[in-house]
């Protein structure tokens, strides 16, 4: 009887070893999936701050050829866009707006 529990306790220490072992393997594969979660969670967060600023740079830029646009317009229709006079009726060119308008379009 008492080698049948020995046999059993032994067996038993086996399988708790066996067990361990697993358990263990286990662990390490959790931190490295944990680590590469973290590492690409990282990546996907420059990508995407990448993405959006040159999303944000062509949409400014959009915006900037829009607003010389309507300059352009605006003086078409003869009113002043340069700063001393804007918005008042012109007669006939004003070189405060035909330089402004140059130098906007220079910066494109």
């Amino acid at each position: 009887m008492d080698q049948e529990i020995l046999s059993s306790l032994a067996h038993f220490q086996e399988q708790i070893e066996a067990l361990s072992l697993r358990f263990h393997k286990l662990k390490d594969i959790t931190y490295k999936l944990y680590q590469e979660n973290e590492e690409l969670q990282r990546e996907n967060e420059e990508l995407r701050s990448l993405l959006f600023k040159d999303q944000e740079d062509a949409e400014e830029a959009v915006a900037e050829k829009e607003g010389y646009s309507n300059l352009i317009h605006i003086y078409d229709e003869g009113y002043h866009v340069c700063p001393l006079s804007f918005g008042e009726k012109r007669k006939g060119d004003c070189l405060f707006c035909l330089n402004l308008l140059e130098n906007q379009g220079k910066e494109k």
